[in-house]
């Protein structure tokens, strides 16, 4: 089977949310649009920069649910991004393994950063609710994730009416990866 021109994009809108944000106001109205799944998770994501390609960033993810490495693209738009997930079963932890490998093909250190997150899962999006930590440094986000599209405009707008629904307005939309976010600029 061949992929197709977006299985292997993240296509996804981040606003971040202040201490004034009703969490509890927000998951109601979200549950009243009828998610399939909600859940909530504590999700531990390291993420280490390829030397030799500083447009990409490998995360290896961690959480009671899933194992994964990841690779994404890492630009100054983070509306579609390549993102390619493999997926290394949830137990035992490969983080040893992820390590080494990562110093082998030649990346920057780990820097981990924790999240809890709350997810709500739709057939065509999943809105996330999270609050991220990486040292002293910590945001809170809520994400629009397009799942299932066949196009990019299809995903965006989909992206568009959820947000629209919820109160969300496209002029506060933050246009920086979560990485970049939290992580003091390298070298």
């Amino acid at each position: 089977m061949s992929a197709s021109s977006i299985d292997f994009l993240e296509i996804e809108h981040k606003f971040l949310v202040d201490a004034s944000f009703d969490l509890n106001e927000f998951a109601a109205s979200v549950m009243a649009l009828g998610p399939i799944k909600e859940k909530s998770l504590q999700v531990l994501d390291t993420y280490y920069l390829p030397h030799s390609n500083p447009e990409f960033i490998y995360r290896h993810r961690i959480d009671t649910e899933i194992q994964q490495l990841t690779i994404k693209s890492r630009g100054k738009e983070n509306e579609v991004r390549t993102e390619i997930n493999l997926e290394l079963g949830a137990n035992p932890s490969q983080e040893s393994a992820i390590m080494a490998w990562m110093k082998l093909v030649g990346t920057s250190e780990g820097y981990p950063i924790e999240k809890a997150i709350w997810v709500f899962e739709f057939p065509d999006c999943e809105i996330v609710h999270y609050e991220a930590r990486h040292g002293d440094k910590s945001l809170a986000c809520v994400e629009f994730e397009a799942i299932g599209a066949s196009s990019e405009e299809e995903a965006i707008a989909t992206l568009n009416r959820y947000e629209n629904q919820l109160g969300f307005d496209p002029k506060t939309r933050i246009r920086i990866n979560l990485f970049d976010l939290l992580v003091p600029r390298t070298s």
